[in-house]
């Protein structure tokens, strides 16, 4: 009888039911085989030291360092994490791929050489796209997926990686049950290891920094001004990045997503044809107003109107007037059962599309030769470039329901990003408006004279220093400094030093704020454009 059940037990084991309890000569209840099959002990031991690595080199390279010289290579390893992951998973990638890493790599070099807060925040949400995209074309088959199904799988990936997160625990259970005493278990214990050693290394940094200037002074250079605090938010942000990477494998290696997309044309074409019939008539009008009245000239505008205040009253309307046709457009071929009159609406609501994004971008740079570039204006008339260019791919899938348009959007919007986040806008901002400045508005009628922005100036960033750092601004910058020394070194300045702080000139208050950032730069947070800053100061 006992024989029997070690048979029985023995068998369970080599069938992987019970294997997470071999001491048990019983069958484990089947609500505990629920419980445990989940686990993935296997995953465990190809990606948690993968993780663990790739969390501390992420922590290293963003930690207090949004753009610094860091960052590219924080992008490296998070492409070298992606491919071992994957090459672990056995699956092979296709050779189109390496565009889309390619492109990721291309915005973390961006990032460095760019100080520019709102380019440094979209190529992060870029960065994102590119690689969650990369991952899904990879683990699933996303030939037929449309922009609908991927901004929906995109989510289910962060939101997935984040429930999977502490999926490491019950892996690590069931990796150890099924490797006790064997050697390669020691592995978990040299992962461990490591994990205590960090808070050490930590402390023992801390505690030889401040016992030694000069060990003090070489760490600063490194890692720049890292206190106590410093150390506890770096254990957690690597806590978490671990966490975070491991679950995404874990999802990503459960397939938890669904690869079939459902046919949605069932609506009836009628319908879409009756909402949209008067629409298309009354753009039809509205493109041979702006024919006539703002492309041509031919028309009278109404009493007191200046062709800068008639561009100033419609240029966001009709952006989002654009922004609305895409979504009705894609709305109609996307819903709508094929109808060769429903095609033909839509086709004139794009081509009207076409000529209202003219008519915002002739607006927008009426008013720019009146009242100076700013960052909004550019990227209001980037993005209107980018929505003729989509409406191209939109044309295309509703003359051919085939059209790969998601991969066309995202190739499109990708380079033409890449223009946007080398382009350094605040370059050609304090460019055109300083020389616009300088020629003292010529060309222009009397009323419609006015000064650039010099707040607007004062707070650009680094990336303006070539227009702004001039020989003579940074000679009256080397007079501030001098007059400021004066003061500290007056015994009663009476206030006079503040006086004489708040009446300098914006681009003396632009370099001393840039310059004061750019002494702070260590070794891992260099930035190409800060960097110019200091080497023009100092020299």
């Amino acid at each position: 009888m006992e024989k029997n059940m070690e048979s029985m037990a023995a068998g369970a084991i080599v069938s992987g039911g019970d294997n997470l309890y071999p001491n048990l000569p019983y069958k484990v209840p089947e609500e505990v085989q629920r419980r445990t099959s989940s686990a993935k002990p296997e995953l465990f031991h190809k990606i948690a030291p993968a993780s663990f690595l790739y969390a501390v080199f992420f922590t290293f390279c963003l930690y207090k360092n949004a753009s610094g010289i860091a960052y590219p290579f924080y992008v490296a390893g998070t492409i070298g994490f992606a491919v071992y992951t994957i090459r672990k998973s056995g699956i092979s990638w296709k050779g189109e791929h390496i565009l889309t890493l390619a492109a990721s790599l291309m915005l973390g070099i961006s990032n460095c050489f760019t100080d520019n807060a709102k380019i440094i925040a979209m190529n992060k949400v870029w960065l994102f796209v590119l690689m969650a995209y990369f991952l899904l074309a990879v683990y699933f088959d996303t030939k037929s997926w449309q922009l609908g199904k991927f901004l929906k799988s995109i989510l289910r990936l962060a939101v997935g990686s984040i429930g999977k997160m502490f999926s490491f625990f019950p892996d690590t259970q069931a990796w150890l049950e099924k490797h006790k005493g064997t050697k390669n278990s020691r592995a978990l214990y040299v992962l461990a290891g490591t994990g205590i050693s960090i808070p050490l290394i930590a402390v023992v940094l801390v505690m030889l920094s401040s016992a030694d200037m000069i060990f003090r002074e070489s760490m600063r250079v490194l890692f720049g001004n890292l206190d106590g605090w410093d150390v506890i938010c770096c254990i957690f942000w690597s806590a978490v990045m671990f966490f975070f990477s491991y679950g995404m494998a874990s999802f990503l290696e459960g397939r938890e997503l669904s690869e079939t997309v459902g046919d949605h044309r069932k609506g009836q074409p009628v319908i879409a044809i009756s909402a949209t019939a008067v629409i298309a008539v009354i753009y039809i009008y509205f493109c041979v107003i702006q024919v006539v009245y703002l492309f041509a000239g031919y028309g009278t505008l109404p009493a007191g109107y200046t062709y800068a205040q008639y561009a100033r009253q419609g240029f966001f309307q009709l952006l989002f007037i654009c922004l609305m046709n895409l979504v009705l457009v894609l709305t109609g071929i996307g819903f709508f059962r094929e109808s060769r009159i429903l095609k033909g609406i839509l086709l004139v609501i794009s081509g009207c599309t076409f000529i209202m994004t003219a008519s915002s971008a002739y607006r927008m740079l009426l008013y720019i030769s009146v009242y100076y570039l700013t960052f909004l204006r550019i990227f209001v008339l980037w993005a209107l470039g980018v929505i003729a260019l989509l409406l191209m791919g939109i044309i295309g899938k509703t003359l051919k329901n085939s059209f790969p348009l998601f991969r066309y959007g995202l190739c499109v919007i990708t380079v033409c990003y890449f223009v946007l986040s080398f382009g350094q806008p605040d370059y050609w901002i304090a460019r055109y408006n300083i020389s616009a400045y300088l020629e003292g508005g010529e060309g222009k009628a009397e009323e419609e004279r006015i000064n650039p922005d010099t707040w607007y100036l004062r707070g650009l960033s680094a990336d303006a220093a070539p227009i702004i750092l001039s020989e003579a601004n940074l000679e009256q910058y080397d007079a501030y400094l001098e007059q400021q020394e004066k003061w500290k070194n007056a015994a009663n300045t009476g206030g006079r030093g503040q006086e004489y702080m708040d009446s300098q000139t914006w681009y003396i208050s632009y370099i001393a704020r840039h310059a004061e950032r750019a002494e702070k730069m260590s070794l891992r947070s260099y930035n190409f454009s800060r960097g110019y800053v200091r080497r023009m100061v100092a020299g």
